[in-house]
């Protein structure tokens, strides 16, 4: 994936995480995923250890989008800096001047 791709995704990525139907559809299934925990019987070993295993996976699907965000973020650094390399250097004096 190329820089530029990166970053746009890391940008898509932002606003899904800002989006308030995914901050209102993630805490509702966390909410949910509790309160199943919590009646489920304490007999019910492999219930309690799905259950477990689906909080996990709302949690690592939140961490990949927060990387996705990072990794973005890190792509445009990326390509500011590689756009300041590749000017002259009379806009390179220019841009410190001013």
């Amino acid at each position: 994936m190329t820089p530029q791709q990166q970053q746009q995704t890391g940008i898509e990525a932002q606003r899904v995480i800002d989006s308030e139907a995914y901050k209102l559809a993630m805490s509702a299934m966390k909410a949910q995923i509790v309160q199943q925990w919590k009646d489920c019987p304490v007999r019910d070993k492999e219930g309690a250890l799905l259950l477990l295993q689906l909080a996990k996976l709302a949690d690592k699907f939140e961490g990949v989008l927060t990387g996705l965000i990072e990794s973005g973020k890190f792509a445009d650094h990326q390509i500011k800096i590689d756009s300041e390399r590749n000017e002259s250097k009379a806009r390179q004096v220019m841009r410190r001047v001013l």
